[in-house]
């Protein structure tokens, strides 16, 4: 069997011409959910799949692959046309997929897999399921990676340097446990430096397309990490990601057209709704494409982009409470933010943090500074190694102020010492029958749901100090993922023993 990842598939567009002489191109494997755009859906419940099935072979199955177990998914039908996915770029698959999960399906990030015409496509962690949408939820916002923006060891065998900072951030988000992380744009960098200085700056410049690191190369490096380092797609909870400035590869600057279809390639919507319990989340793409030219410069949303999430609301329904993300930090909608009532407006751009008020909603507008982007040392203390989190309770969000996730984010990475741990007495592999875990807060803000997944040998176990929020059982092992309050500034331990009844 020919096993394809889809960024892979993606790369191979066909182009058409259609009367109204229009460019569109088809794409090829999973384009949602995937990459910039995974889905959380509750178990049980169903939701669709966009595919470009070039081969037009016959689906044979859609499988959730998670770290443990896998879950085959009812595939309930299989559509054949034309579905567009981006109104400006008009890019579209040919099949819609219609799968449900199992009712009992454990709550997970998982991969999703389509196999299809005797090949197998793969789009990663784009699933998250979760046995209820609770109106009290979580999530992280953090912004402008610019991942390949420095570049260690060669164009041919290297990786991003951003990637050091991300990889210890990645350990510290999923010990916070959010229901979900936001990233608004500058996902990678439009050049790379090679050889750059002590302060990320000088070395070679390297722009052009037919130069190595590729583009492709540069986003899987944001997504999947390399050589050890991981990407975001590491992180246990699903990240939506916009496109910022920086986000294209070997192109001009003014060729909206060609930014936006490559993001369509290699990362897959462009702008897009998500409703999560009560609280819809607006994702724009301020940089890219579809330029608003016949308006005012202070509309944006009055274009494409908006028609898109007018209608994405009017599906949904309003919910108790609206988000947008976008990249620009000084070019914002408010007509589009009062009418919608939009609550809270993140954004990134500029590396600086602050909080600002808009229009007459009021809307609160965010940027947080930057986890990991390079070039930024010599003011590390006001920008680098931050991100906030954010608390929604119905109709209401509230959110701490910058946090840093290490001491010194200027540091080499084996150095670099975390401002939240988790520790484990014994193997965490599924060769212990007992195990504590101890989280170390050193962060100025409660923790009340952090995250320990203990992983053993399968029997009955109790849990202390822990709230159990699913137990599953493999036929060797027993996952136990539990929550724990961590006060400010404080430590937590959560132990798991094989009950005596077992022993």
């Amino acid at each position: 069997m020919n096993i394809r990842l889809v960024w892979q598939g993606l790369l191979a567009l066909a182009l058409y011409l259609p009367a109204d002489g229009q460019t569109f191109h088809q794409t090829d494997g999973i384009v949602y959910p995937f990459r910039a755009a995974p889905v959380i859906v509750k178990s049980g419940d169903p939701f669709h799949i966009l595919f470009g099935n070039r081969q037009a072979g016959a689906v044979d199955s859609v499988v959730l692959k998670g770290d443990y177990w896998r879950v085959a998914l009812q595939l309930d039908t299989v559509e054949s046309g034309r579905f567009e996915f981006d109104s400006f770029t008009r890019s579209y698959t040919n099949s819609r997929l219609w799968v449900c999960t199992p009712a009992d399906s454990p709550e997970e990030l998982y991969d999703l897999i389509v196999y299809a015409g005797g090949e197998t496509y793969v789009s990663r962690s784009s699933v998250k399921v979760v046995k209820s949408f609770s109106p009290a939820h979580t999530f992280i916002h953090f912004s402008d990676p610019h991942t390949s923006r420095n570049w260690v060891g060669t164009p041919q065998d290297g990786y991003a340097k951003e990637l050091e900072l991300l990889d210890r951030f990645i350990e510290v988000a999923n010990i916070i446990g959010p229901d979900f992380v936001i990233v608004t744009g500058d996902l990678i960098h439009d050049y790379t430096r090679l050889d750059a200085d002590a302060d990320g700056w000088g070395g070679t410049l390297i722009k052009g397309y037919d130069q190595l690191p590729t583009v492709e190369e540069k986003f899987r490096n944001y997504f999947e990490g390399a050589k050890g380092f991981r990407g975001v797609q590491a992180i246990e909870a699903p990240v939506f990601s916009i496109p910022g400035n920086h986000d294209f590869y070997g192109m001009p600057a003014d060729d909206y057209l060609s930014k936006a279809k490559q993001w369509n390639s290699l990362c897959g919507q462009r702008v897009y709704g998500v409703s999560y319990a009560g609280t819809r989340l607006l994702f724009a793409d301020d940089y890219l494409g579809d330029p608003v030219t016949d308006v005012p410069d202070a509309a944006p949303m009055s274009g494409l982009q908006g028609n898109v999430l007018e209608s994405f609301l009017d599906r949904e329904g309003p919910g108790l409470l609206r988000i947008m993300a976008q990249h620009r930090h000084n070019r914002f909608d408010t007509t589009f933010l009062d009418k919608h009532r939009v609550k809270l407006v993140l954004n990134g751009h500029n590396h600086s943090p602050k909080v600002d008020t808009l229009g007459t909603t009021p809307t609160l507008s965010m940027r947080t500074g930057v986890v990991c982007r390079s070039g930024e040392t010599k003011r590390w203390e006001k920008v680098l190694g931050l991100f906030r989190i954010f608390r929604v309770d119905g109709a209401e969000v509230s959110h701490s102020q910058p946090l840093r996730f290490c001491v010194d984010p200027t540091v080499p990475y084996d150095d670099i010492k975390l401002n939240l741990t988790r520790t484990f007495t014994s193997d965490n592999t599924g060769h212990s029958t007992a195990n504590t875990a101890t989280i170390i807060n050193r962060l100025p803000v409660d923790l009340p749901d952090c995250h320990v997944r203990f992983v053993l040998k399968k029997g009955n176990y109790a849990v202390q100090n822990g709230t159990v929020r699913q137990v599953v059982d493999t036929d060797r092992l027993t996952i136990i993922d539990v929550r724990v309050p961590v006060k400010a500034d404080d430590r937590q331990v959560v132990t798991v023993q094989l009950r005596s009844a077992q022993k």
